[in-house]
């Protein structure tokens, strides 16, 4: 037995491949034992550190450290045995900077600490050695916005169009920062430039706007803060906004008129009797200006003058401000008149609650001189039970037990052969309320 195991041995230590094998083998254990216990350290840069700021004791003062938006970042050298510094990052190593006790706002050196998780790292060198970080309370403040357009110049080229004041999403803004710098901020501009494949511009459009903050001295600005605008979710803008410029002819608008002057409307003269105005062209078309309302019901058989203010809020508006009315004359000195008792005409009752009943009494509330104006053939023609008076009662009270005095709505001619006819002037009736049994 002790035969064959002299045997086996000497068999693989004579064999050639067996011998390379344990020869690599020690080799590499000879290595790494030298490398391990007798090799020397070598040094390592890590970039990008961000930097902790410790301003506890600040605090205690209401003063806190304001940094630009990113924080503060350093370069970090480590140096150790290469085994334990080759896998190291930024998540590894801490770098700090203590404020210490802080009773005044403005800029303060601090000296900059590292250390690393592993342990047998040291930290060979930070780069910069010291940062600079404002320290100051902190506040907040509303400031007027003013837009701004780089391009401003380029946005108009021809007389058809004309470019409005650029105005900003938000006209007044609140920002928040250091309170030194809060009291020197002036006001926040929002700057745009319009894209040249706009130009010129044709309508009214939204360009997106960056932030920026005017302040007396320029110290510190670049840590306010707009709080209500600027992220992705409520972008700043500016909208230009551009009107079209048009000549066009003045008009107005008739209401209660008769069905045949649908078709045929009275002459109506005005001045100025043509306009320049301004407006959207994206909302709509302008081929004539209304200047006001004209109500049937207040035109006689004669010469009717009218003045009519210029409409402040019209979507279309004027170009030459200097015109402030307008003159409407129309003239129906063609017409004849007369009077009818309407007292014990017809009545339709608008906008009636189910729950109630109405009743009206026409006596002694001028109804009995009804003036209806129109062509004489027609007016001929006319009796006092072709009328139906209109009384609209949503506004009358409910818990009031006798009659309520009302404005008639209107007093129209019930008749399809008569349609050129018009009630003049306006009247009033009586009204009871009651509730239904």
């Amino acid at each position: 037995m002790k035969k064959i195991k002299t045997d086996f041995f000497e068999k693989i230590f004579y064999n050639n491949k067996f011998l390379f094998i344990l020869s690599l083998v020690l080799a590499v254990a000879l290595w790494a034992m030298v490398k391990i216990n007798y090799s020397g350290n070598t040094n390592k840069t890590i970039t990008d550190v961000k930097v902790s700021i410790d301003s506890s004791l600040a605090q205690e003062n209401d003063f806190i450290p304001f940094v630009e938006d990113g924080g503060l970042n350093v370069d970090v050298e480590v140096t150790g045995k290469s085994y334990n510094i080759s896998s190291l990052s930024k998540d590894d190593i801490v770098v700090e900077a203590s404020a210490g006790y802080i009773d005044s706002a403005g800029y303060k050196v601090l000296t900059l600490t590292a250390r690393s998780s592993e342990t047998e790292v040291d930290i060979a060198s930070v780069t910069p050695s010291t940062i600079t970080v404002f320290f100051d309370r902190k506040a907040t403040d509303a400031f007027n916005v003013e837009a701004k357009i780089e391009n401003g110049d380029e946005l108009q080229s021809t007389d058809e169009y004309y470019v409005g004041k650029p105005v900003p999403s938000l006209n007044t803004v609140n920002v928040t920062g250091p309170a030194s710098v809060i009291e020197n901020l002036k006001k926040v501009n929002f700057t745009a430039k319009v894209d040249a494949n706009l130009l010129p511009l044709t309508q009214t459009v939204a360009v997106p706007a960056e932030i920026s903050f005017e302040t007396t001295n320029g110290r510190g600005k670049e840590f306010l803060v707009c709080t209500d605008v600027g992220d992705k979710s409520n972008p700043a803008t500016i909208t230009i906004p551009v009107s079209k410029i048009k000549t066009v002819e003045t008009t107005v608008k008739f209401v209660n008129e008769p069905k045949y002057y649908d078709e045929n409307p009275p002459k109506v003269f005005i001045d100025p009797h043509e306009v320049k105005i301004s407006y959207n062209p994206a909302d709509e078309e302008y081929e004539s200006y209304n200047v006001g309302t004209v109500d049937f019901s207040k035109l006689h058989n004669g010469r009717n003058d009218l003045t009519f203010s210029v409409d402040e809020k019209s979507a279309a508006l004027l170009v030459d401000k200097e015109i402030k009315e307008f003159t409407v004359t129309i003239d129906l000195g063609e017409m004849s008149e007369m009077t009818v008792d309407a007292s014990s005409a017809n009545v339709v009752f608008l906008n009636q609650s189910k729950d109630h009943k109405y009743t009206a009494s026409l006596k002694n509330m001028g109804l009995d001189s009804v003036t209806i104006i129109g062509p004489k053939s027609s007016l001929e023609k006319i009796t006092a039970d072709m009328l139906q008076i209109e009384i609209n009662v949503s506004s009358l009270r409910t818990d009031i037990t006798g009659y309520q005095r009302v404005s008639i709505s209107n007093i129209s001619i019930s008749s399809e052969e008569i349609n050129d006819c018009w009630v003049y002037g306006s009247y009033r009736a009586r009204v009871l309320v009651r509730e239904k049994q």
